[in-house]
């Protein structure tokens, strides 16, 4: 098992979810299946290791203190990760009628979440976040610049990997331990339940009705 496995069956102990790992089959098959509160959740984990840049940069800090700036297009390695790991989570999600998830774990020694935090998280899903800029030809007419949306590079929409119910991200944090973030897909088929996954250390979110960005889903008590 990688490092990424591990920590979400050390998390599924934790907490109390049921998990059992899949095994391997000539056509490929979400890496765990869940159980959660009687809720069935299919799971493909997805590793992020460090690529050249972060090797580079790793170098650079070693030997002399400081980096270059670094850093990659918003939501490129989650985009590629929904990519290599839905045709699993759809195969038993669709098939079963049940929730599918990607799990993702930033294992490239850069320290916070490094790929995967919140923005490329909103942006490897929703698509770029595009500004529409009009230049005049004329001189005194000033640019217009226009709303800002989420434009090219969706991964998730109303016709398009609706078998994604939402990304969990795993990060080890420093002072509360092991922590999880997910991020809920509003196009999902079938939908995880807030109240579902609602543990201490798991923070969920879902798309903003009002800015480009995520909001905390609130969760009624009682």
């Amino acid at each position: 098992m990688n490092e990424s496995e591990v920590l979400l069956e050390n998390w599924c102990i934790k907490k109390g979810w049921l998990f059992e790992r899949i095994p391997e089959e000539a056509t490929k098959t979400p890496d765990y299946e869940l159980n959660i509160m009687g809720t069935k959740i299919y799971a493909e984990v997805k590793e992020i290791i460090a690529n050249p840049e972060e090797r580079q940069i790793d170098r650079q800090l070693s030997q002399r203190g400081w980096s270059d700036a670094y850093g990659e297009e918003p939501g490129k390695t989650v985009r590629e990760k929904i990519k290599s790991g839905y045709p699993q989570i759809r195969k038993l999600a669709e098939q079963v009628g049940c929730c599918g998830i990607l799990v993702l774990y930033n294992n490239s020694g850069v320290l916070g979440l490094g790929r995967l935090d919140h923005y490329h998280v909103l942006t490897g899903m929703f698509g770029l976040q595009t500004v529409p800029v009009t230049v005049s030809r004329e001189p005194e007419t000033p640019t217009k610049y226009e709303l800002d949306y989420l434009g090219s590079k969706k991964s998730v929409t109303n016709d398009r990997n609706r078998y994604l119910s939402g990304i969990l991200t795993l990060y080890e944090h420093h002072e509360k331990g092991l922590m999880a973030f997910f991020y809920h897909n509003p196009h999902a088929m079938y939908p995880v339940e807030p109240k579902v996954i609602d543990v201490e250390n798991c923070i969920q979110y879902k798309p903003s009705s009002t800015e480009i960005n995520w909001e905390l889903v609130t969760i009624e008590k009682g």
